[in-house]
């Protein structure tokens, strides 16, 4: 049995996955696996990781219909024999260094869970984002994943017995949320956490053209609306959590060309008078939004209409730059 388990799950991304597959070849590490799931990819992305497969006999390839990147991410789990697992995306890249550095804090604090930093990556700048908990309780990091930390995956080393003894799955039907899901229902539970000050992880935040997390649409609300209902229904949870999972979630409900005003205004009618009293950190948005519940919601929808055509062409116009 390796030590780790390395899961990427991978959907066209024959463009970056050369890059982030080399440096897992890089390791220092040597004990690991690597579970290459190709959700049904259209372009070479497939071929990429059978022939990386052919060279490396550490990598193991899955190929299954697409299903997204939670079924994705599962099925990995599902052919892991790793003692730890961690998740990295076939867009990103990471330290040579990363495998042995974090299994050595969990091997030294007996950690269910390592945490390291990222390294985010925009087109003209590069910032480190430090992921170091306030505390390293598992309820308190657990708070922290709705505010301050980064609830991902992929910087995180896990104990793969915490998924088995927990029977804890990666929801097949959520589009958007689902590392966070995970990470929540693990640090709801009484787990060790240990932290690495040190940015292994490289996010590469200007090229998953594929994600359904840019994309507006019902299944992303529906996902939401599943992740929103799960915890406000879990004993023990604090819901005042979820209140700002429940502005998201009307804010890409008025995003929707569907939309209708009656049932706009009854999705989480708690959020409604925050909207109202001015709240708001996308000021045109939530304006917009606030002009809905009072008595223009035509208008509203016309001036929503204008405003994403302008948002488009000023987007296009950036990237020609």
């Amino acid at each position: 049995m390796p030590k780790i388990s390395v899961i990427v799950a991978v959907y066209c991304a024959e463009k970056s996955l050369c890059k982030c597959l080399d440096s897992l070849d890089n390791q220092t590490f040597k004990d690991y696996e690597v579970i290459l799931v190709d959700d049904g990819s259209v372009d070479s992305s497939g071929l990429i990781c059978d022939n990386y497969a052919h060279k490396h006999s550490n990598v193991v390839v899955v190929h299954k219909k697409n299903g997204g990147v939670s079924s994705a991410r599962q099925c990995g789990m599902e052919n892991a024999s790793g003692e730890y697992v961690i998740h990295i995306d076939p867009d990103d890249w990471v330290e040579p260094n990363m495998l042995e550095e974090m299994y050595a804090s969990a091997v030294l604090n007996s950690s269910d869970m390592v945490i390291c930093d990222f390294i985010f990556h925009y087109q003209s700048k590069l910032i480190c984002k430090p992921q170091k908990p306030k505390s390293l309780n598992h309820r308190d990091v657990m708070r922290e994943f709705f505010f301050d930390l980064h609830g991902s995956c992929c910087n995180k080393l896990i104990k793969r017995e915490c998924f088995v003894s927990n029977n804890l799955l990666f929801p097949t039907n959520l589009v958007v949320w689902e590392d966070l899901f995970v990470c929540v229902c693990l640090t709801f539970n009484p787990i060790r956490i240990s932290y690495v000050p040190k940015a292994f992880y490289h996010y590469i935040c200007y090229s998953n053209d594929n994600s359904l997390v840019k994309v507006v649409s019902r299944k992303k609300l529906n996902s939401m609306l599943f992740f929103i209902d799960y915890f406000e229904s879990k004993d023990g949870f604090d819901i005042s959590l979820l209140l700002k999972r429940k502005i998201e979630a009307k804010r890409t409900a008025f995003l929707l060309r569907d939309m209708k005003k009656d049932e706009f205004v009854g999705l989480l009618p708690e959020t409604n008078v925050l909207f109202e009293n001015g709240f708001g950190g996308f000021k045109k948005l939530d304006s917009l939004i606030r002009f809905s519940l009072g008595k223009s919601w035509r208008v509203s929808r016309i001036l929503l209409s204008i405003w994403k055509l302008k948002f488009s062409v000023e987007k296009k116009i950036r990237k020609c730059l």
